[in-house]
């Protein structure tokens, strides 16, 4: 579908209007390279005001991935030209369809300030003075999708603990056991808690939800922002931990079981501690899925809580965490 228009400077009222529009709105040629602009496309891209005609797009609004993973805008050449929203809008429409309120991000790098943008878009082809153009209408929806993004971390977390429920936690889980890097490895480890039921009985579920929160908090300072952590169903948790060996993981949760025990014993003149069962998968594990994995580290634990507490049992064998 083409609009034909007339428009033109000399035309100060419908130029004004364009000019002055609190939408931000920008018409471009073929080739993504500017031909007008309004103020407010400035202003939603962070920059100040300037003459932009025949620049193209990304130059003119300082794209962070210009000169990075594009070399120049609006050839399509690179992977990232390919997967930007603005450019395949621009393709779109140039095939003769329209562009109605799809969204698309645009990172910009102004004045040493980097910013990632999410706008709403719509957009038409356009005939001026017998130039085939196309006209780019643009809504800020950035706010909309952080709080977006807030929400979907909401609903991905436990609420009791702070850690990952188990959806997002098997969610991840799947994802790690998929990627296809093969030259690392990662462990997995699922604990659980030692005589939970004594606890809560003899001293009130309140107190058995502070040993959940506790431990979460604690664990959450010793693991990496690439380790998986999350509560896998009642007192149950798992963790894994990327590209460190059996050995190492080990020492984190002994590291975890040792503050966690010394923080009740301290305050409540209670020992808490938890067993755990570990497994490490590397170059020479036979390939797993993420729901054998569990079922493996979840015999180990079970065999770990049968010769006691505060222990993990791993394929190498039995590691307390106590001094015994």
């Amino acid at each position: 579908m083409e609009r034909n228009v007339e428009f033109n400077k000399q035309d100060t009222f419908f130029y004004d209007l364009f000019l002055g529009n609190k939408i931000g709105q920008v018409i471009v040629d073929e080739q993504f390279n500017i031909m007008f602009a309004n103020i407010r496309m400035f202003e939603l891209l962070d920059s100040a005001p300037y003459d932009v005609v025949n620049m193209s797009f990304g130059r003119a609004f300082h794209c962070s991935e210009l000169g990075v993973n594009c070399q120049e805008c609006g050839t399509g050449d690179s992977e990232y030209c390919k997967s930007c929203g603005f450019m395949n809008a621009v393709r779109t429409i140039k095939r003769g369809s329209l562009i109605d309120n799809s969204t698309v991000k645009f990172s910009c790098c102004y004045n040493n300030h980097f910013e990632e943008k999410w706008f709403q878009l719509n957009g038409s082809k356009l005939s001026y003075h017998d130039q085939n153009c196309i006209a780019l209408v643009l809504a800020d929806i950035t706010d909309l999708k952080q709080r977006e993004k807030h929400l979907k971390e909401l609903l991905s977390l436990d609420l009791a603990t702070g850690s990952m429920n188990k959806y997002s936690l098997m969610k991840a889980i799947r994802k790690r056991v998929r990627a296809k890097e093969t030259t690392d490895q990662y462990s997995i480890c699922m604990i659980d808690f030692d005589n939970f039921k004594a606890l809560n009985d003899q001293y009130g579920h309140l107190f058995g939800d502070k040993v959940l929160e506790k431990f979460s908090d604690i664990a959450r300072r010793h693991i990496r922002k690439d380790d998986i952590f999350g509560r896998y169903g009642g007192e149950e948790f798992v963790f894994v931990f990327d590209n460190i060996d059996e050995r190492q993981s080990l020492e984190i949760l002994k590291r975890i079981h040792t503050e966690l025990e010394k923080y009740f014993t301290k305050r409540y003149k209670v020992s808490v501690t938890f067993s755990a069962g570990v497994f490490t998968v590397d170059n020479g594990t036979m390939p797993l899925s993420h729901t054998e994995l569990l079922a493996k580290v979840d015999s180990l634990l079970y065999e770990a809580k049968s010769r006691g507490r505060g222990r993990a049992i791993s394929p190498s064998g039995e590691k307390p965490f106590m001094n015994e």
